[in-house]
């Protein structure tokens, strides 16, 4: 008896130290002033609602091709996302998504430094609310609540047009036909060139104007990876935004569909890169594939990577060059 007594004494004293080892989460400070952003998704929030005079590192990836607010980056102070690296610098507040893995958080707590977890945003209210959530958190509520709205005015034009009749645009060749073609080149001008829009094609749905959900053309996204997205993603939502039907019906994320490519074809395939220096695809990815060089009739929607490399309102960028690719003035 006396032994089993010593063993649940054991068992508790060692639950009771786990709980020690493990303290709460810190309060971040009304105002932080020396703020610490882990990764480069957490790069963009940082950068969006805070002053350059609060920010005290940014990631290392803050000016690469896939971070969105890279330009505002440009000239800052950058850390690796190593506690030692970190500390030294004796931040008020560190922002993560994922940056310093999944123990940084009690880490930097047992250190006394509180830290902001970036929360998931699985579509676009969840962008939204995530976005006034870190506004709050940093002591500009009333900034991520402007941003907010203006994410609401964008979402609202979309809508609005998302069923509006194809208009034919007279510049057709600015888009590539080709991911390879795509590689490299900065994207920024695909957001004032739409390519033609569509009428019935024979390849695929019918693309003509009307209001029921068949009449929309479809699309396929895609990935250098050789990857995209179907239904239940936030991938998918910004199709459907656009005035598209999203032409991957599986759920989530899936291989590009080459077998479904061989016998049916999207109206419209998108495409989002990185940059070579940021990114260069295995040469027998999908993405590369001869049955993805004639998926489409018209030219490929170039993404710019950037756009939907995170969760946050710079999404609908990537909706509103989809809006536009098909005649849609906004």
């Amino acid at each position: 008896m006396s032994a089993l007594l010593l063993a649940m004494c054991s068992i508790l004293t060692a639950c009771s130290l786990g709980k020690a080892a493990t303290p709460a989460p810190l309060e971040p400070p009304v105002r932080a002033m020396r703020v610490v952003s882990l990764d480069y998704c957490a790069d963009q929030y940082v950068l969006k609602l805070l002053g350059r005079e609060r920010i005290l590192a940014l990631s290392p990836d803050a000016t690469r091709d896939f971070s969105y607010m890279r330009e505002a980056a440009r000239g800052m102070p950058k850390v690796a996302p190593r506690a030692e690296d970190v500390l030294v610098l004796k931040p008020d507040l560190v922002v993560r998504s994922y940056g310093g893995g999944a123990d940084a958080g009690a880490f930097f707590a047992r250190a006394g430094v509180p830290v902001l977890q970036l929360g998931y945003a699985e579509d676009l209210a969840g962008v939204r609310r995530v976005l006034v959530e870190t506004a709050g958190q940093l002591g500009e509520r009333a900034r991520g609540e402007r941003i907010a709205r203006e994410m609401d005015a964008r979402v609202a034009r979309l809508s609005e047009r998302a069923y509006s009749p194809f208009v034919p645009s007279n510049q057709n060749a600015a888009l590539p036909e080709f991911p390879s073609e795509v590689e490299g080149r900065m994207l920024d001008p695909l957001r004032s060139r739409p390519s033609t829009s569509l009428g019935t094609n024979g390849r695929g749905s019918n693309t003509g104007s009307g209001s029921g959900i068949a009449s929309k053309p479809t699309l396929l996204y895609a990935t250098p990876g050789g990857v995209t997205s179907g239904p239940g993603s936030l991938i998918h939502e910004l199709i459907e935004l656009a005035g598209y039907r999203n032409f991957q019906t599986e759920p989530g994320w899936q291989p590009l569909p080459l077998e479904r490519l061989a016998y049916e074809k999207p109206d419209r395939v998108a495409m989002a890169w990185f940059g070579r220096r940021d990114y260069n695809p295995d040469q027998w990815s999908a993405a590369r594939h001869p049955l993805m060089r004639t998926a489409s009739q018209h030219p490929v929607i170039g993404l710019e990577g950037a756009w939907t490399a995170c969760g946050g309102w710079f999404v609908l960028d990537a909706a509103e060059a989809m809006a536009r690719a098909r005649g849609v003035k906004l």
